[in-house]
């Protein structure tokens, strides 16, 4: 083959990878440009990572200026949502003895709690 036959299959090839790079990064990533225009801002892409539950949580825990919760029994049963409340609140602390608990919208609440505040998908209570 000629030098610029050589040429001009190297010329191709590099457009063909830059086309099938932005078709992957455009089309098929579920990379978001959003998290990457402020990387380094409080809570920057935790709406991407974390269930709604969990951002709830914080929100909740926030307001309310708790300095200590307790999760339900299926909170707790529920691996990724017991470890998720868990770091996601820190410095705030899962207690067990604590007299605020959360529980999922759809649980039965104990007779001797009572809700103080009641959001879409979680309720906090004082036992």
């Amino acid at each position: 083959m000629s030098l610029k036959k050589v040429k001009k299959i190297k010329i191709l090839f590099i457009i063909i990878c830059s086309l099938q790079l932005f078709y992957l990064f455009h089309s098929r990533s579920v990379f978001n440009y959003e998290i990457f225009k402020s990387p380094f801002s409080e809570k920057s892409g935790v709406v991407y990572a974390l269930s709604p539950e969990v951002i709830e949580s914080n929100s909740i825990l926030t307001k309310h200026n708790v300095s200590d919760f307790n999760m339900s029994e299926k909170i707790k049963k529920n691996n990724y949502l017991y470890q998720r409340f868990t770091e996601f609140n820190y410095p705030i602390r899962v207690k067990e003895s604590s007299k605020f608990i959360f529980f999922l919208v759809n649980e039965d609440i104990p007779n001797e709690c009572i809700i103080i505040v009641t959001e879409k998908y979680l309720q906090l209570t004082e036992c």
